[in-house]
């Protein structure tokens, strides 16, 4: 027993000091923070230097946890003597290399935010490309990389895209507004007809754009490639697109068809201009575009991605310019609210679909209609429906109308038994860009049987040259 018992004391003794072996191997052998071990590296005092200059050397001598990448004296030899006389710019630089937290190469490729809001790509061995000379050396509150070069901050593609006079940037500046940040607004009231609140002038006013609310190419968090026109390509394209979106007047054509080319020249992911796919898919619309690399004229690295300036693009018209799907039961007003309307659940026996319906039966009026919306381009669409018969031995007719459900834009098409495709109603031409009334218009009888309105879907498919 006495023999046992000391053989398990050993391993048990063994086992510990392994472990105390292996703690103080993961211990930050440096017990200085951050800014004395920059401090004490002889190498790094023009960084040290910095730090103090832009006041982040108090952020590093902080308990916080940090990740600094440390560029040696002689790499700020390369660095824009402009850039680091004004303390602004040289605040953004500094803040270029900290991160919050620790990283270390082993980690893989990483890309982390800075202090200034950007990201940068951290793999083992180099930090956006330069080179990690002396890795992973722990302090008390952090890790301290030495690299060759300073990391200049890149600009984003909405700040590249700002910085050049191309027409696509006018246009994308003249989206500008000025909101309200309800965090940092003083309220002062309440608006006593609508009850929302009324804030102090001048208080919580914030920069925004309506492009960047629906495509935000500002953002660090994720990655995308952007396209920027040559101005004679966007004329071109304006031009191209313009019977597509004929409004009221000529101004608002010319803001709506400006909108529709520029709302798909950003694409997830970052493309390199030798290896580009066949097809890119813009992030707004997933449009098809064709771009080849023999049409870029430029290649810009951001922050975020890569900016292509090019002297043609091709797309997929009929991508940009869709067909228009109105959902049977998502009607929004009906001739009497009174009338019972019923939502049913199919199933295609030939896919095994699901689909959902509206239908009125044993209503007893004449020309019952159901109003929808739908925003239409100014061009000729072939009108379809999917009308499934199967409630009654006998068929009927409805039509639908566009704008007034009194007038008859398309006549009244029988609707079959037992069909679940789609059954072609006539052409109609929309001469006005905007949201338009859709009316289904059920027949002009109150005969229950033959006045029956049921829809699964109409379909408007553009006519296209």
């Amino acid at each position: 027993m006495m023999i046992r018992y000391l053989i398990i004391l050993g391993l048990l003794l063994g086992i510990s000091c392994r472990k105390e072996k292996w703690n103080d191997r993961n211990k930050p052998a440096n017990s200085q923070n951050l800014l004395q071990t920059i401090q004490a590296n002889n190498d790094l005092s023009q960084f040290y230097q910095y730090l103090v200059k832009t006041g982040y050397d108090k952020v590093l001598a902080s308990s916080k946890t940090f990740t600094v990448w440390a560029p040696v004296n002689s790499a700020w030899a390369g660095v824009d003597p402009a850039l680091l006389n004004d303390t602004a710019r040289l605040r953004l630089l500094i803040a270029n290399h900290i991160t919050t937290l620790s990283y270390t190469g082993s980690a893989g490729e990483q890309r982390i935010a800075t202090l200034n809001g950007k990201k940068i790509a951290f793999t083992s061995g180099s930090i956006e490309g330069i080179k990690v000379s002396v890795a992973d050396q722990y302090a008390a509150n952090g890790v301290l990389q030495v690299i060759d070069a300073a990391i200049i901050p890149k600009q984003n593609a909405w700040e590249y895209l700002s910085s050049t006079r191309t027409q696509q940037n006018t246009f994308l500046q003249s989206l500008a507004y000025t909101g309200i940040d309800t965090a940092t607004a003083v309220q002062i009231g309440v608006n006593p007809t609508t009850g929302a609140p009324i804030y102090k002038p001048g208080t919580g006013e914030v920069a925004l754009n309506h492009f960047l609310e629906r495509i935000n190419i500002d953002s660090e968090d994720s990655l995308l490639t952007y396209v920027i026109l040559a101005d004679d390509v966007y004329n071109s394209e304006q031009q191209k697109l313009t019977k597509y979106f004929t409004d009221t007047t000529a101004a608002l054509t010319d803001t709506t068809t400006q909108w529709n080319l520029v709302k798909d020249l950003a694409f997830n992911g970052v493309y390199d201009k030798d290896h580009l796919p066949e097809t890119l898919y813009s992030i707004r619309d997933s449009v098809k575009f064709h771009i080849s690399s023999h049409d870029i004229v430029s290649t810009q690295k951001v922050s975020n991605g890569v900016v292509f300036i090019v002297n043609h693009i091709d797309y997929e018209l009929a991508t940009k310019i869709k067909p228009v799907i109105i959902e049977g039961e998502y009607f929004n007003g009906v001739k009497d609210a009174t009338k019972t309307i019923a939502i049913r659940t199919r199933v295609n026996p030939a896919t095994g679909a699901i689909f959902k319906d509206v239908y009125m039966y044993n209503y007893g009026q004449a020309s019952y209609w159901l109003r929808y919306n739908a925003r239409l381009n100014t061009v000729a669409y072939q009108v379809y429906w999917v009308a499934v018969n199967d409630v009654q031995t006998s068929t009927f007719p409805m039509r639908i109308t566009f704008g007034d459900p009194a007038v008859t834009t398309l006549p009244y098409t029988t609707v079959p038994l037992l069909s679940y495709n789609e059954q072609y109603i006539g052409d109609y031409t929309n001469v006005r860009y905007g949201v338009r009334d859709v009316y289904l218009v059920g027949n002009s009888v109150t005969t229950n049987g033959n006045n029956t309105i049921l829809l699964d879907y109409i379909k408007l498919v553009p006519i296209l040259n």
